[in-house]
């Protein structure tokens, strides 16, 4: 079992499972009659415990490399219910500056809805550094005025590849203040970017009229710090004191008088906190009350937010200079609102950290939205409500400093480009600042501006509120170094939980980014009724025969078709095809190669001749992965013939494989046995390729190989499900072939394809073969098998075989996506990837009369077990006072114990057998235990479920 490193554990055996205690303390509870409804539940601690469950346990989805840990830092939850639970990460201990950060998203429940797990990059730097510290802080002031604050830090970047860094702090003071964190590449001295804690900007200074504003004291002593609002205040710069004033009444109105920008400031900061805490339940700048120390009187030109990187905002200063002509300060609404918005970028998931200007624009952005939706929540008739940024303050006799409407009419981009990580980052700020203008209002308002759109659409919003809400959760599951691809795709899964009932505020965000041209990467879809997080059990279905495979990911669907894509485009760019003895084919070696290297695999190329031509085999082993005497192999062909691009011969299964080779390696998958996959050449001119590799290997070798899985054309338009049985010796590779399909409860035939594909070399030499395809030897499709699998009866499974039209619009995507489930599915269980152990070891206080629920989160194939194994561990004074019951993610509910007043016996020790085969394992299974007497307590050490 994985366990945390964030604090010693207490292991409790229970059966043949393993629990790990990770969270000591956390209790669920809340009183209630044995005869009424289940409490709700702690959301914060149940947050936790289902968050410390799935990132630390196996079969969630989330993997993690063995020199990588995880610790907690912070759990927000938000007035929708829905819970954000950050961590950090750290590589062979060693910080993860950039890239290391990842958030998971809970419901009121516990039920894990989502996470950013899938994109934290895999680290593989090396960690003994070659720039000594003195060399790293003379590269780091190289192009940076100033001077290096404290000794650098070695430690890890992520995003864009990992480096080994020095992390040097460099420091400017003057008109434009600095607090740099330089990355100094540790092995090659290059420039590895860089971010600020100052976040730089300029404002207006204008009166606000007669306001109230929080102060402390009594009569003859008056402070301007703020007791209802985290005790916020508002200091001199020029002397560093509080402001202080006899009789509380402060200020004289004159836009250089200090006291009159002290009330301007103070008002202001106070309509930031209140709309954070009234508009997105958020208490505080720092999401636990606290706020940033604010200063007026700075001598500059010149507004800036200082983040001290700490979990506290009363560590942060806000600092608030003035006009060019000195008559005003730069404190209105939307500045001191944009300023403090910078702190909340700050102390959200991931802070500010990040290594171009791409996250600094972001950043910038975010205080603008702040600064609009805090001016309209003041509803101050001196201020009214406007998507112009610093427009009373005229700063330079030029008016407001940047346009949310049109971006473009102070010289800001309107539209996304390749050139806005290299762009100032108050200009980087011009696509989310028009995001959100049309995100809330549209391209075309009643009553209000017109918003250019880059793509000439038109937009409707879905209002201020609403899009700033959407803004605010996608800011909950931000991460270091964001961009504005994982900002899209953040507001649009915030998007599908804040409104899962339909999908119009869904579109309405996704157009806005569209029409800032901000590209899509890994976007979520909406459809007309956005499912629920886990997914509900069909009418019972025998479960599969077959023992089900361990932990087996969901091959993503999207990232199989981006490889078929890129076959596609090998073979358009050389003359058409991938044929053997061709450019096209070494080119779709070159990029099955480059991926699998870069995920840990030892690849060779095996060259042949045939024709007169040399042709290459691609073999790839993954070392340290179970017994390399014994090797579960899949194959596929990788050259089509001369005719055309070969998508679905063979591209479908050589693409299909090869995300089952990548999502082997990302998982940690670690069998009884080794994995091995090879693509061959020349498969169309007779098999060439595999017979050249069977006839290479030693007796000895062959005899290693303990079964071979083959797949041929499995994205056939007119798609069938077969499985192979041509081979005796397969019998066990064909029952887990079919308990995969039946898993999904798709309906197989057998397939006997009388030795035209890749198995037959293996066949001929022994070693058991089987296989999958999307159509047999029949001319067409028969009616019966139409109406078993949704086809058109009398029509060929793949009417362009060995045609030019077999392009890559050649493809049924739903029959590609099923048949690389399958493989992996076999894969996993022929290799005897062992079936999951999942636990939750998270203490629950049990009191008189009350509830816990314990969750732990599950991503498996199909349908649950008959057998399916609950283990509990309970101290408690009178286990007679207890009833526990396992609740399935679609809400079944399975008794494993009875109260009884009649049992004083004390604690419990449980394991128990379920016939779950009715339900889909996926999802948040729930242990509740309900406490129906008084009299005694007790705590939920630990329990676990057993696949």
């Amino acid at each position: 079992m994985r366990r945390s490193r964030r604090k010693a554990l207490r292991v409790i055996t229970l059966s043949s499972v393993t629990l790990v205690s990770l969270l000591a303390g956390a209790a669920i509870t809340a009183g209630y009659t044995s005869t009424g409804a289940v409490p709700q539940t702690d959301t914060a601690t149940a947050a936790a415990a289902s968050a410390d469950q799935y990132v630390t346990g196996d079969s969630t989805g989330f993997t993690k490399a063995p020199d990588e840990t995880l610790t907690r830092q912070q759990v927000v939850t938000t007035g929708q219910g829905l819970n954000y639970v950050s961590y950090a990460r750290v590589y062979r201990n060693l910080p993860v500056f950039v890239g290391g950060d990842l958030v998971v998203v809970t419901d009121r429940d516990g039920k894990v809805r989502s996470s950013n797990a899938s994109s934290l990059v895999p680290i593989s730097a090396p960690v003994d550094p070659k720039i000594t510290e003195a060399k790293a802080k003379t590269l780091a002031l190289r192009n940076r005025p100033g001077a290096v604050a404290g000794d650098p830090t070695l430690g890890v970047v992520a995003a864009a590849g990992s480096k080994l860094v020095w992390e040097v702090v460099a420091t400017r003071g003057g008109a434009q203040p600095s607090r740099a964190h330089v990355y100094v590449d540790a092995i090659t001295g290059a420039d590895a970017g860089s971010w600020d804690e100052i976040s730089a900007g300029t404002g207006t200074g204008h009166y606000n009229g007669t306001v109230e504003i929080g102060t402390t004291g009594s009569a003859g002593a008056f402070q301007m710090k703020d007791p209802a609002r985290g005790n916020m205040t508002t200091s001199n710069d020029r002397t560093g004191q509080i402001f202080t004033d006899a009789d509380d009444r402060w200020g004289t109105g004159a836009g250089s008088d200090l006291p009159t920008g002290a009330v301007d400031t103070q008002y202001a900061g106070g309509v930031m906190v209140d709309m954070l805490k009234t508009k997105l339940h958020r208490n505080g700048i720092d999401g636990n009350g606290g706020t940033a120390a604010m200063f007026v009187g700075l001598n500059e030109v010149n507004a800036f937010y200082s983040c001290a990187g700490t979990t506290n905002a009363g560590q942060d200063q806000a600092k608030y200079g003035k006009t060019s002509d000195g008559a005003r300060q730069v404190n209105a609404i939307d500045v001191v609102a944009h300023e403090l918005g910078h702190g909340v970028f700050c102390h959200t998931p991931g802070g500010s950290r990040g290594t171009s200007n791409e996250t600094g624009g972001l950043n910038e952005a975010t205080g603008d939205i702040f600064g609009t939706l805090a001016e309209a929540f003041a509803a101050n008739p001196n201020d009214p409500a406007d998507f112009t940024v610093g427009e009373q303050v005229d700063l330079a006799g030029s008016g407001p400093i940047r346009n949310m409407v049109d971006p473009s009419k102070l010289g800001d981009p309107n539209c996304f480009s390749s050139a806005i990580p290299g762009t100032e980052v108050h200009s980087a700020a011009g696509p989310l600042n028009h995001w959100f203008y049309l995100a809330a209002e549209g391209s075309a308002p009643a009553g209000k501006p017109a918003g250019p759109t880059c793509n000439n659409s038109t937009v409707t919003g879905i209002g201020l509120w609403e899009a700033g809400e959407v803004f605010y959760h996608a800011l909950l599951r931000k991460t270091s170094g964001w961009t504005y691809t994982k900002a899209r795709k953040a507001t649009l899964e915030a998007t599908l939980e804040l409104h899962p009932s339909g999908c119009g505020e869904f579109t309405a965000i996704k157009a806005a980014w569209d029409a800032v041209s901000v590209p899509a990467s890994g976007d979520p879809t909406c459809t007309a009724a956005t499912p629920a997080p886990t997914t509900a059990a069909p009418s019972p279905q025998p479960s599969p025969t077959a023992t089900p495979a361990a932990a087996v990911p969901d091959i993503d669907s999207a990232k199989v078709e981006a490889d078929l894509d890129e076959l596609a485009r090998i073979a358009t760019a050389n003359g058409g095809n991938r044929a053997h003895g061709k450019p096209g084919y070494q080119k779709s070696v070159d990029f099955l190669k480059g991926k699998l290297d870069a995920a840990g695999y030892t690849t060779r190329i095996q060259q042949f001749t045939s024709n007169g031509a040399t042709g290459y085999n691609l073999i790839a082993d993954l070392p340290g992965r179970g017994d390399p005497t014994k090797v579960v192999m899949l194959g596929a062909h990788l050259d089509s013939v001369a005719a055309g691009a070969g998508i679905d011969d063979n591209g479908s299964g050589s693409a299909g494989i090869l995300e089952v080779a990548l999502s082997y390696a990302t998982s940690g998958a670690q069998g009884d046995k080794a994995i091995r996959f090879g693509w061959w050449g020349a498969e169309e001119l007779g098999l060439v390729g595999s017979k050249a590799y069977v006839a290479s290997l030693s007796t000895a070798e062959r005899a290693k190989i303990t079964g071979y899985l083959n797949f041929d054309m499995i994205g056939s338009p007119n798609a069938g499900y077969f499985v192979y049985n041509d081979d005796t010796r397969g019998t066990a590779i064909g029952a887990a072939l079919k308990a995969g399909f039946a898993a999904k409860n798709i309906a197989t035939e057998n397939v006997d394809v009388q030795g035209r594909s890749d198995h037959a070399s293996f066949k001929a030499a022994g070693i058991p073969t089987g296989g999958t395809a999307t159509l047999s030897l029949a001319s067409a499709m028969s009616a019966a098998q139409a109406a078993k699998w949704g086809g058109t009866a009398g029509q060929p499974f793949d009417s362009c075989y060995h045609q030019s039209c077999d392009g890559r619009t050649n493809i049924n995507a739903t029959a590609l996506d099923r048949h690389t489930d399958v493989a992996a599915y076999a894969a996993w269980t022929l290799t005897g990837v062992a079936a999951p152990s999942l636990e939750n070891g998270a203490d629950f206080l049990l009191r008189d009369r009350a509830t816990v629920e314990s969750p732990i989160t599950v991503q498996h194939p199909g349908l649950a077990p008959r057998t399916l194994t609950v283990d509990v561990d309970i101290k408690h004074a009178s286990r007679g006072d207890l009833q526990i019951r396992l609740l399935a993610p679609d809400g079944t509910a399975f008794l494993l114990k009875k109260a009884s007043r009649f049992d004083r016996r004390d604690d419990v020790k449980l394991t128990a057998t379920v016939d779950a085969s009715a339900v889909q394992a996926t999802g948040t299974w729930r242990l509740r235990v309900r406490d129906l007497y008084s009299g005694d307590t007790g705590t939920l050490n630990a329990w676990g479920l057993t696949f």
